[in-house]
C-alpha cells in the first residue's frame, strides 16, 4: 500500500474533522481496512480513492456514533441526573439506564417503538411515521407521552 497518501489523507481529514488526533485515527483505520481488503486477494485498482472513501465512511460512522451517544445521554438525563463524583456517576448512569429500560418496558409498544426510533436511532418524526406506518401526528403524540413517562408524569388515559 503506498504510504505516500498518508500525509495527504492526514492533512485532508485534519481539516474535515478539525482535530489532528481524530484525523490520525480515521486515516489509520482506513489504511487498516484497505490492507485487510487487499489481504483477501481482491485487487485494489485505485488505492488513493479507496482510502479517501473508506476514511470518509469511518469519519461518518464516528459522527453517527457520537450523535447516538449524545441522544442516549440526553434520554438518560430525562430519567434524572445527579451531579456525583465519577465512580458514583457511573453507578448512577447504570441505575438511570435500568430505570429507562424499565420505563420502556412499561410503555405501550407503539409509544416505545416511536420513542426508540426518534431518540435512540435519530429518525425524524416523518421517517418514524413512514417506518411505523402511522401518521406524523401520531408519532408526535407517542413521543410527547413517552417523554412525559420518562419525566415521571402519568396519564390516566393510557
Amino acid at each position: 500500500m503506498p504510504e505516500r497518501y498518508y500525509r495527504e489523507l492526514l492533512r485532508y481529514f485534519t481539516r474535515r474533522a478539525g482535530n489532528g488526533d481524530t484525523a490520525a485515527d480515521v486515516v489509520q483505520e482506513a489504511y487498516s481496512r484497505v490492507l485487510a481488503l487487499q489481504s483477501t486477494g481482491k485487487p485494489v485498482f485505485e488505492p488513493r480513492a479507496l482510502l479517501y472513501q473508506t476514511a470518509r465512511n469511518v469519519l461518518t460512522n464516528q459522527a453517527l456514533r457520537r450523535a447516538a451517544e449524545v441522544r442516549m445521554l440526553d434520554t438518560l438525563a430525562l430519567v434524572h441526573c445527579d451531579s456525583a463524583p465519577s465512580v458514583e456517576r457511573e453507578v448512577s448512569a447504570r441505575q438511570q439506564l435500568h430505570r429507562l429500560l424499565a420505563l420502556l418496558q412499561r410503555m405501550p409498544r407503539k409509544r416505545r417503538d416511536a420513542f426508540i426510533l426518534v431518540r435512540v436511532h435519530g429518525m425524524s418524526h416523518a421517517q418514524t411515521a413512514t417506518h411505523m406506518e402511522i401518521s406524523t401526528k401520531a408519532v408526535e403524540r407517542h413521543i410527547t407521552r413517552a417523554l412525559l413517562d420518562c419525566a415521571g408524569y402519568t396519564s390516566a388515559r393510557d
